[in-house]
């Protein structure tokens, strides 16, 4: 069974979805752009490598796939995010 993690953000804010010895995958939550848009940003390191990129969604999108996994918004607004990350 896969292993699920709910995740609570504020803007700013970051979660590790994915660790590993020397590096990982992380959640971070960008804001709202406008009212029918959430941003959050997803990045990763291995080693001496790194990279992020954000995910520009319109609010009626509750899922999409990120690290390896899938992310399913519960609820968005200006201010916070609410998710579950699934490997």
């Amino acid at each position: 069974m896969a292993a699920a993690q709910d995740i609570t953000l504020k803007v700013g804010e970051e979660a590790k979805l994915r660790g590993a010895f020397a590096g990982g995958w992380w959640i971070i939550y960008a804001g709202m752009p406008n009212r029918d848009t959430y941003s959050v940003a997803v990045r990763w390191t291995s080693g001496n490598n790194a990279a992020a990129h954000n995910l520009y969604l319109p609010t009626g999108q509750t899922e999409f796939a990120a690290a390896k996994g899938r992310v399913r918004v519960y609820s968005v607004s200006a201010h916070e995010i609410r998710l579950r990350f699934t490997k």
